[in-house]
């Protein structure tokens, strides 16, 4: 007698889904953090901005003078200082958000390494406004040439100096990023003289707090405008459950 075998029956496969989830749970964190950088980028550059208003005033540029101001009135100080180091660590936070406005390639490696030097130009300066509470309390404590002889031996050193250029990076950081969002057709070309103008103006004219705030304010439009977009981006996916 003849057997055939009989085929093994394989499992039933599941199937799949005929849908997704409107909204996968991973992208609700993500969207959250955009907003939050948003946020950061506007608070941040409204403190630097009244860190600047409320900076003591100096009589010139020299070391002397500069220690002279900030021993003169030890609680503006502190509140300049402080104003300052949260506005720079809130922008430095903020930037890391900008990236993501960019959908596609074009503009994106602009954008992306713009953000990148103005967060760390922003994270170092948090932490540069800090020396403020050093200098003030030398003019304190120490007589006025005894501090500017310590002052100087500090700001002497190599990685002294290093560091204290590194700031400068935010010269190119936000034009850099306003040129990649502007390729992307994210921000309006127009957008770039406010990233350029004020900083200029701040090189050739002497620093007075009323006025270098007022430039700061117009300098920071970009940041701003940056971080409304990001909220009207972020509002937008919510409505539509992506």
């Amino acid at each position: 007698m003849t057997t055939h075998d009989t085929p093994p029956t394989a499992a039933p496969v599941p199937a799949a889904p005929a849908t997704l989830p409107a909204t996968a749970p991973a992208s609700v964190p993500g969207r959250r953090l955009a907003a939050l950088g948003g946020l950061a980028l506007i608070a941040g550059a409204a403190l630097y901005t009244a860190g600047i208003a409320t900076s003591p005033p100096q009589a010139s540029e020299s070391t002397a003078d500069y220690i002279a101001s900030l021993a003169a009135d030890p609680a503006l100080t502190q509140l300049s200082a402080t104003l300052l180091h949260f506005g720079n660590l809130f922008l430095a936070l903020g930037f890391l958000a900008v990236p993501g406005l960019v959908r596609g390639a074009r503009g994106g490696w602009l954008a992306l390494v713009g953000a990148l030097l103005a967060t760390l130009s922003h994270a170092l300066v948090s932490g540069w406004v800090l020396f403020d509470f050093w200098t003030m309390t030398i003019g304190l404590e120490l007589d006025p040439a005894t501090a500017v002889a310590v002052s100087e031996a500090v700001q002497g050193g190599p990685v002294f100096g290093v560091l204290s250029m590194l700031p400068m990076l935010n010269l190119i950081a936000t034009p850099l990023v306003t040129v990649g969002l502007a390729r992307a057709g994210v921000v309006p070309w127009w957008l770039l003289a406010f990233a350029i103008v004020p900083t200029l103006v701040m090189f050739v004219v002497p620093f007075t707090p009323a006025l270098f705030a007022s430039v700061a304010a117009v300098g920071f439009v970009p940041a701003v405008w940056f971080g409304v977009a990001i909220l009207r981006r972020v509002r937008a996916e919510r409505s539509m459950g992506v």
